[in-house]
């Protein structure tokens, strides 16, 4: 069956609120590393004015889900779009510490609206949903790429305020793009899967969301780890030959994270042909050992450690997105990604806090990496438990098929 219009625009629109999420949630983990000098406090303190933003990015995302549900995707998505641009115009005029924590806390409130709603209004419009998800993934991690140098950019050769007020008046015109393309019905909410899947037994989805409750978790605690230290590991860990400048230091950033979401695209080509359960564990097997070896690691190794593990995390994206989507009601889809966005991000803020509590306290993220390497033990094991082992089945009236039981 062929896509319609409405669905390529909301593929269109859904990963560009992909790029916004990932390209503003990491603005300020590259600024920070210029703004103690601007308001004369220590990086930890400054860092951490960023994680009731990053917890209300995960605890948010529950209700915005519920209204995803029960208002209407689209409707979510224009405040998505306006809240950003508002937020990062709050961000770039602060001239204290506290207005500052206001509009990074503003900032995590509104970008997240993007995952509980955005995922699931893709994955209905999506004939293959494991390619769909993986490029979706793409550009999620091209926002991640060009934010780092960009904020370099902007601090070396203008002011760090640009560098939050330019993807501002960015947001808001693409929210006002949205809105009059809604109004005039050529983007609308989706109701029901474009591609049918089959739909397991109530004990299958009650196991399948306590072990996901526990991979999404230490998922969170991982990803936001990795990204808001990366900027401060590769300051000290590249030197001065490698990164002199908040501009090279955002280049080296941005170029490990786009590469890494490279993977994101082969995580959901495998996920369409596979078992996504399989793909799930071999993704974070992948992770374990790199991670107790990053904060020991200089120059070229740091940057290919820190590449690889970011490929195996980003790599496994499309498989959780399903197995979340398969296990879950179409109606309470909005609200199950809320919960896991309240899981993998929510934790995620609280890990940015304690980031920035063992950098002033010990100099270093070697306590935090250590975690970070238990965290994907413990992923790994949970998901062992998962239900299923057959490949993803994509069905159109195949009730009571044998293929539709390989869950």
């Amino acid at each position: 069956m062929e896509t319609s219009p409405s669905d390529r625009l909301a593929a269109i629109f859904t990963n560009i609120g992909h790029t916004t999420t990932h390209m503003v949630t990491i603005l300020y983990a590259t600024a920070v590393l210029h703004l103690p000098q601007v308001f004369d406090l220590p990086y930890g303190e400054m860092l951490g004015l960023a994680s009731v933003g990053l917890v209300l990015y995960g605890v948010a995302a529950l209700p915005a889900g519920w209204l995803g549900d029960r208002w209407s995707q689209v409707g979510m998505m224009v405040m998505f779009f306006a809240g950003i641009g508002g937020s990062l115009f709050f961000i770039g005029m602060a001239d204290t510490s506290t207005q500052l924590f206001i509009g990074l806390s503003l900032l995590g409130f509104f970008a997240s609206i993007y995952h509980p709603v955005g995922i699931p209004w893709l994955i209905a419009s999506a004939r293959k949903q494991g390619m769909s998800l993986g490029i979706n993934g793409l550009f999620g991690g091209f926002g991640g790429a060009i934010a780092p140098p960009f904020v370099g950019l902007m601090i070396d050769y203008f002011s760090w305020r640009e560098a939050f007020i330019l993807p501002g008046i960015a947001s808001i015109a693409i929210g006002l793009i949205l809105l009059v393309a809604w109004s005039r019905g050529y983007v609308g909410d989706i109701k029901k899967d474009r591609a049918a899947v089959a739909k397991p037994g109530a004990g299958t989805m009650k196991r399948a969301f306590l072990v996901l409750t526990v991979t999404m978790a230490c998922s969170g605690f991982i990803y936001s780890g990795i990204l808001n230290t990366m900027p401060k590991l590769f300051e000290g860990g590249l030197g001065t030959s490698f990164a002199g400048s908040y501009t090279e230091i955002g280049i080296y950033v941005g170029a490990v994270v786009g590469f890494s979401s490279i993977s994101s695209l082969i995580g959901g080509w495998l996920a369409d042909r596979y078992s996504p359960k399989n793909i799930y564990i071999v993704f974070w097997l992948l992770q374990i050992i790199p991670l107790f070896f990053v904060t020991a690691m200089f120059g070229t190794g740091l940057l290919t450690l820190i590449a690889f593990v970011l490929l195996a995390s980003t790599g496994f994206v499309a498989a959780e997105n399903m197995l979340v989507a398969r296990y879950t009601p179409f109606k309470w889809r909005g609200i199950a990604y809320g919960a896991k966005f309240v899981l993998s991000i929510g934790i995620g803020g609280l890990t940015v806090e304690l980031a920035g509590i063992l950098y002033d306290a010990e100099g270093n993220f070697d306590l935090l990496y250590l975690l970070l390497g238990v965290a994907a033990i413990l992923a790994t094991l949970g998901a062992l438990l998962l239900p299923g082992k057959g490949r993803p089945v994509q069905l159109s009236g195949l009730q009571g098929d044998p293929e539709a039981e390989r869950l």
